[in-house]
């Protein structure tokens, strides 16, 4: 993973990117300018420098920095492995109950983080990505968290065991966070799938509102409500 290039891709800085477009419009009108005799000696001498000049900032500027698909790449990359790497944590391979799925959370994590962009299908995307897991055994609940750092050398990986006995409730909860991008002020709408004991919050992740993570709660629920007869 370049950790530069993808610090580079989140900072956003056009003045390169413009400067080179501006000298390759310019290079533009020097070569499609009438010549003369007159002219025709400065036009030859300052076409060549100001293209050669504006295709290295204009192109350098993005070379330097990652695309979108290769940021996608690298967390495919490092996400490789997740869930084998659960279930040899949790021996769940004999644990696990049949009937009823994994909860698999994932996508970028709205922190305090000034990393920030949107990308070009609408997305905000941030220097961290999480990918969750949850599973279900006959005793509780297994989950496991990885976070994937963009811009620098380290990845997170959190487990977490959840007696249903310890869980008191689990809530789908709206959030957002506030961003200053530029001039402009952001405000992301999320959810938090958290799991709830006596003490407080045992499991917390950012999630999407569908179907299967209603699933997931409902069954936590039911499980935990289960455990307490």
């Amino acid at each position: 993973m370049y950790y530069d290039k993808n610090r580079r891709y989140f900072e956003n800085k056009k003045v390169a990117f413009f400067i080179g477009l501006g000298l390759l419009a310019a290079a533009l009108v020097l070569f499609v300018m009438p010549a003369t005799l007159d002219n025709y000696r400065i036009i030859s001498i300052l076409v060549v420098p100001t293209l050669i000049s504006g295709c290295i900032l204009f192109f350098g500027s993005m070379l330097r920095r990652s695309s979108e698909a290769e940021i996608d790449e690298d967390v495919d990359r490092e996400l490789e492995g997740f869930e084998e790497k659960a279930h040899m944590h949790f021996d769940l391979y004999d644990r696990e109950l049949p009937y009823i799925s994994t909860a698999v959370m994932q996508g970028y994590h709205y922190f305090d983080t000034p990393y920030i962009r949107r990308d070009r299908q609408g997305v905000y995307r941030t220097d961290h990505y999480m990918k969750n897991a949850v599973y279900f055994t006959a005793e509780g609940l297994c989950a496991a968290s990885r976070t994937v750092h963009l811009i620098d050398e380290e990845t997170d990986d959190v487990y977490v065991n959840v007696p249903y006995t310890d869980i008191t409730d689990v809530k789908l909860e709206k959030k957002e966070r506030s961003y200053q991008i530029g001039k402009k002020t952001v405000i992301i709408p999320f959810y938090e799938f958290n799991v709830y004991g006596s003490d407080g919050i045992l499991f917390s992740c950012q999630t999407r509102h569908d179907y299967a993570v209603e699933c997931a709660v409902t069954d936590i629920k039911k499980l935990a409500e289960k455990s307490r007869k």
